[in-house]
């Protein structure tokens, strides 16, 4: 089944991260052709880890991005053969399914490499008829090749020796096999040759095959104590002389192709690919093959599925967005829409919360709202309205909280106050976790920043860490190539905000709010980024640009 993505914005908050899991659900209940998968593109702050945990709901899984991967497009019905197969079985299936390349592995599906056509015409078409060739064999490889039978059970299961066929006269051939090859390197095929036959079997060649004598009469022989294998072939000598080459185990023809990772970005095997032989890749995972990619698959390459939540701009949402298929948009922010290449749902209200929009739907489509994900709603709603305070909090979020409260018999506002108490104070996180747990990046009127958002119940700390926060947000700025940048630290409590910014002083200049010192401006009532502070500083930036 196809998968869709549900995802928030970068450097999610809790309202982004709830939104996602609760409409995955949704959407599975009322539409079987996907399979809805929440994910994140960041890391969770305390807070969303609380009411996760309070509602006993597993968070959405991190996904760094949404570029294509091999494992979205890779051919996972793939025809292999083990390192042990004779080389005539390789050949057979690779003819039966009109394929030219088969991965090899090993009996526990270990990857050992790849072997195409190219491979075994160049092991067919050697040019080196003063060297005898050595075929590196396996016993058993050897008997199946042969279609025969095992008259002389050998010592060695695995041997090389180049063939020596006994077509002469006995005295000729004792001068003729001891200058072609050693005993130990020697896999003699003989006929019906008494003389040569007793003399082979007090020699060290790991194999004779015997030809041209009936099976019967084979098991006549006395073997004495030769320690090598005997087999009768049904063929003739030619023939044998064939079945010992297709007997080589294509464990030593290996071409030892570099396999890559399920999730290795197309793009970067792509022309690994296009300088393959085969023009393909093994795909493997923990060392065992799992698929195959080839070129025709990178040209039929899959596009992520994605549906947007909490957030409409590029610039906040996963890296890879640009190559995904966007299907859907749900949000309650300003509109700074994203391109799309077709139609697509946008669901957007002016309300307090994203979870607001999903719990309407739930409404709309008739769809019961189990208590853990009535529990996570709740909690987005409660986090994004700062416990109904924000000015952003409208009729439908209060109603929404009193309905979900009612469900869950929890009491609205002790809840709201526990989901606040969970974030750490100011003093005991880093500046990088306080400015990176709510960013988001803007950009108007050529200007591009940054405004980031802590919430806290106290601000007498902030005097303790603003030094550190001024530092981190100037390196924010420089890492984002942002032209400004901001940090709202919201007192719940008081109902009021300081903001720290990296400085732009054409902005600062007319910015409406009281300075504090440099830097450090005061915003008495200010609870919200989206309704409050994203209007000044856009109001502000228009004016400078004129």
């Amino acid at each position: 089944m196809n998968k869709v993505f549900i995802c928030g914005h970068k450097n999610p908050d809790t309202d982004s991260v709830a939104s996602a899991a609760c409409y995955a659900y949704l959407k599975s209940q009322i539409n079987k052709e996907y399979e809805f998968v929440p994910i994140r593109c960041g890391t969770v702050n305390d807070q969303t880890k609380f009411i996760f945990q309070k509602a006993e709901a597993a968070l959405p899984a991190y996904m760094k991005d949404i570029y294509p991967k091999v494992i979205d497009s890779m051919t996972t019905n793939v025809v292999t053969a083990e390192e042990n197969d004779p080389l005539s079985k390789f050949l057979r299936i690779l003819r039966e399914k009109n394929l030219r390349f088969m991965p090899v592995i090993n009996k526990e599906n270990v990857y050992e490499g790849m072997l195409g056509v190219n491979d075994v015409t160049e092991l067919f078409l050697r040019d080196d008829r003063a060297a005898k060739p050595v075929f590196s064999l396996r016993a058993d490889s050897l008997r199946r090749s042969l279609r025969g039978t095992v008259l002389n059970v050998g010592e060695l299961e695995e041997f090389s020796a180049s063939v020596v066929v006994a077509t002469m006269a006995y005295d000729d051939f004792h001068k003729h096999v001891s200058n072609v090859s050693n005993e130990e390197n020697t896999l003699l095929i003989t006929g019906n040759r008494q003389d040569i036959l007793q003399d082979a079997f007090t020699k060290k060649y790991p194999a004779v095959i015997i030809v041209g004598l009936n099976e019967e009469a084979c098991r006549q022989l006395d073997f004495g104590n030769y320690k090598g294998w005997v087999f009768y072939s049904p063929f003739d000598s030619s023939q044998t002389i064939r079945c010992v080459e297709m007997a080589t185990p294509i464990g030593k023809l290996l071409n030892k192709v570099e396999p890559c990772a399920p999730y290795d970005y197309i793009d970067s095997v792509a022309e690994a690919i296009s300088k393959s032989a085969t023009k393909s890749l093994p795909v493997v995972s923990d060392g065992k093959l799992i698929g195959v990619i080839t070129g025709t698959d990178i040209l039929k390459r899959k596009r992520a599925k994605l549906i947007m939540m909490d957030h409409n701009e590029a610039t906040q949402a996963i890296d890879g967005i640009e190559t995904a298929e966007l299907m859907e948009i749900v949000d309650h922010h300003r509109l700074g829409t994203i391109k799309t290449s077709s139609p697509v749902t946008f669901y957007a209200k002016p309300v307090g919360s994203t979870c607001t929009l999903v719990y309407q739907l739930f409404k709309t489509y008739k769809v019961d709202i189990p208590r853990k994900y009535a529990l996570l709603l709740l909690g987005g709603m409660l986090s994004d309205t700062v416990i109904m305070k924000s000015p952003t909090t409208t009729q439908d979020d209060i109603n929404a909280i009193n309905d979900l409260a009612s469900l869950c018999e929890v009491d609205a506002k002790e809840y709201g106050v526990e989901i606040f108490s969970a974030t750490d104070s100011l003093t005991s996180r880093s500046a990088k976790d306080i400015i990176g747990t709510d960013f988001k990046i803007f950009e108007e009127y050529g200007i591009r920043f940054g405004i980031s958002q802590a919430e806290t119940v106290t601000l007498t700390q902030l005097g303790e860490v603003k030094d550190k926060l001024k530092n981190e947000l100037s390196n924010i700025k420089e890492n984002n190539k942002l032209d400004w940048m901001m940090l709202l630290v919201t007192d719940i409590i008081k109902e009021e905000s300081q903001l720290l910014t990296t400085g732009f002083a054409p902005a600062e200049q007319i910015l409406g709010y009281k300075k504090l010192e440099d830097k450090l401006f005061f915003l008495p009532g200010v609870l919200s980024r989206k309704k409050q502070l994203l209007p000044e500083v856009s109001r502000i930036l228009e004016e400078i640009s004129k």
